[in-house]
């Protein structure tokens, strides 16, 4: 009896210490989660951007006050994107799986009663049998469950850092579309206040009887197509302001700064095409995830080899037989035994086969789309910068030129004004164009660093 006794207790206190960490219901409070989105601000930010990732800008150079760099821009995205948020939780169910994958399997209880009918006249006869059961795990099996836990975790990383690395680009690419929105709007209200200026010369001059009704209504019909041109690239801006918002996870209606210190310009970064492949299977983080999902897959096939063969179970039995009133107690051990003979593991063998095979092939289609999709960067970035450098070294001298015509045809009063309107358009649209290959340009650098994985100022060969 005192060994049922001190069992009895021992379940009595597991039981108990179980209960404590019971369930708490956590409900969803939107009225509060609306309001912490509407008070989010990038400069309560600032004490906890020097615990930030690497991936930013310079811990001790974040300084809201002057306007969002495109670096910092990318910081603050990091910290409090909503989408990536969600992903990053993929990593606490990973470790939650680590710390199950170490974990001794539970025993079992199992206990019997029996009543012996018709043995006597009495209902004193009966028997109670009691057994604890456990199934220690085979030979290499934890090991294998704990490499595998820990592969998920390392695919589970690489995917959070490939979502990082998709958003960093995805920033880079607004906070520059932001930019060459505001040159664009730079360029037609230059354009529009020299489109001003024509309207007042020919109206002075039909007011001296120099000037026809339609060369005013050309001036007029050409100031208000301007004017209307200022306003739908202001409000290209806006929308392209708010889908910066959206990456950063700020407030739609928040007040945000870029900074003004550089100009929205070409410059060259060193690049070599034939090192590209090296650098995108050394820093990818997708090809990361890729090469941890193929290791899962392949501890996962070795706990299906393992599980093929007989297994047992074993832990200590008691029994009591009391027959009108005289008791026996038997102590002993028990085991039992698992035996595969129907199929041996087989079906999850073969599942297990066939899954490494798929993420074996999954990993070279990854590594083929990667590089198309750095050979596409790259010739984007190729064919933008002949069209930056054509414009540079031909047509940009041609335009100065004939703005400055413009200008001292309006000083000396002499012009024509077909001319002038014919040249406007050309100015207008070729600024335009221009600024468009400019954004084309850094667009494909973001596409190509998100293509290889790593920012091309910090590859091995620019270091």
């Amino acid at each position: 009896m005192k060994q049922i006794l001190s069992f009895a207790i021992v379940t009595a206190l597991n039981v108990s210490t179980a209960g404590c960490s019971s369930f708490r219901s956590k409900p969803l409070l939107e009225g509060e989660i609306l309001q912490e989105l509407k008070a989010l601000r990038i400069e309560n930010l600032r004490p906890s951007m020097e615990t930030g990732p690497a991936i930013g800008p310079s811990r001790a150079s974040f300084d809201p006050t002057n306007g969002l760099s495109r670096e910092e821009a990318v910081a603050v995205a990091l910290y409090l994107n909503p989408d990536l948020r969600v992903f990053r939780r993929q990593r606490g169910i990973a470790e939650g799986e680590l710390v199950a994958a170490g974990l001794f399997p539970n025993p079992e209880l199992q206990a019997t009663w029996l009543h012996i009918a018709h043995f006597t006249n009495s209902l004193a006869t009966s028997g109670f049998d009691v057994a604890l059961n456990w199934a220690p795990p085979r030979p290499g099996e934890r090991t294998a469950r704990i490499a595998q836990a820990q592969a998920r975790i390392e695919e589970v990383r690489a995917e959070i850092a490939a979502e990082e690395w998709k958003l960093a680009a995805a920033v880079r690419f607004a906070h520059a579309s932001v930019r060459a929105a505001k040159e664009r709007l730079t360029i037609a209200e230059a354009m529009l206040r020299l489109q001003e200026r024509i309207r007042n010369f020919e109206r002075e001059r039909k007011v001296l009887g120099d000037a026809s009704d339609l060369e005013v209504n050309l001036a007029e019909i050409g100031h208000a197509e301007m004017a209307r041109d200022r306003e739908i690239v202001s409000q290209e801006l806006e929308r392209l302001r708010r889908e910066l918002l959206l990456l950063l996870g700020l407030p739609p209606e928040y007040e945000l700064g870029l900074e003004e210190t550089e100009a929205f310009a070409y410059r060259p970064v060193p690049i070599d095409p034939a090192a590209l492949d090296s650098t995108m299977l050394r820093y990818r983080p997708g090809l990361q995830a890729a090469r941890m999902a193929y290791q899962e897959a392949q501890e996962a096939l070795r706990l299906a080899y393992i599980r093929r063969w007989p297994w047992f179970r074993f832990g200590p039995a008691y029994s009591r037989d009391e027959i009108e009133g005289q008791a026996g107690n038997r102590f002993g051990i028990g085991v039992g035994i698992d035996l595969p003979l129907a199929n041996l593991n087989q079906g999850e063998v073969a599942i297990r086969e066939a899954e490494r095979a798929q993420l074996e092939a999954a990993f070279s289609a990854a590594i083929h789309g990667g590089r198309a999709e750095v050979a596409a960067a790259l010739r984007e970035l190729q064919a933008a910068e002949r069209l930056i450098r054509l414009y540079d070294e031909t047509i940009r001298p041609a335009l100065e030129q004939s703005l400055q015509l413009i200008e001292a045809g309006l000083d000396l009063r002499e012009f024509n004004l077909l001319q002038v309107i014919t040249t406007q358009d050309k100015v207008l649209r070729a600024r335009r164009e221009n600024v468009e290959a400019l954004l084309r340009y850094w667009k494909a650098i973001f596409d190509l660093e998100q293509g290889v994985g790593i920012r091309l100022s910090e590859t091995p060969e620019n270091r």
